[in-house]
């Protein structure tokens, strides 16, 4: 009988190495393949799944996403507020003209220069541009003024700054590429 091994029974004398084996091998005196990480490299491999380490292309493109989506954030918060979405669907619900002014300006600037450069004595076409521009302009400040007194009357006091760039951009867009999307039909009634 050894002081530091365990003491054997007389019936476990008698028992056959295979038993034992397996019992042996099932217990945690198993051999690790690595060995236990320090705490230092624990932690590095820790820090490293939270916030891992990028190449600059990939740490570029992370930025390029986080920009969009603060971008995206602040329109969607412009976009919102309750005098623009009452510019939106004032515009959007006029029929008519109103989404083809950027299409027959350009139009005409083109058969302006076509005309011009093929004779050149032709002096009246080069004015179609400026002739489409100024009925632009005045069909602006009408909608502008109407724009305004609509806005006087459902929203008392609210502010008009950035409104009238705001409804520029708007009119000389065509409406399928009108972002946000129109939630008015033409002729309907806001």
């Amino acid at each position: 009988m050894g002081l530091f091994r365990p003491y054997e029974r007389p019936e476990d004398a008698g028992a056959t190495p295979e038993t034992t084996k397996p019992a042996e091998s099932a217990g945690s005196s198993a051999k690790k393949k690595v060995p236990t990480p320090t705490r230092r490299e624990a932690e590095t491999a820790r820090r490293e799944r939270l916030n891992p380490t990028l190449s600059p292309a990939q740490q570029r493109a992370r930025d390029r996403q986080a920009k969009a989506k603060s971008r995206e954030e602040q329109w969607s918060k412009v976009d919102n507020e309750p005098s623009r979405l009452l510019l939106r669907d004032f515009i959007d619900s006029r029929p008519g003209i109103a989404q083809w002014w950027m299409p027959i300006i350009m139009s005409a600037l083109v058969l302006a220069l076509a005309a011009m450069y093929a004779v050149p004595d032709l002096a009246v076409p080069a004015t179609l541009p400026y002739l489409a521009l100024v009925a632009l302009g005045v069909h602006i400040f009408i909608l502008w003024r109407q724009f305004r007194v609509l806005l006087d009357e459902r929203m008392p006091g609210a502010p008009k700054r950035g409104l009238l760039v705001y409804l520029i951009n708007r009119i000389i867009s065509m409406r399928r590429f009108r972002v946000p999307l129109p939630r008015v039909k033409p002729g309907e009634e806001i």
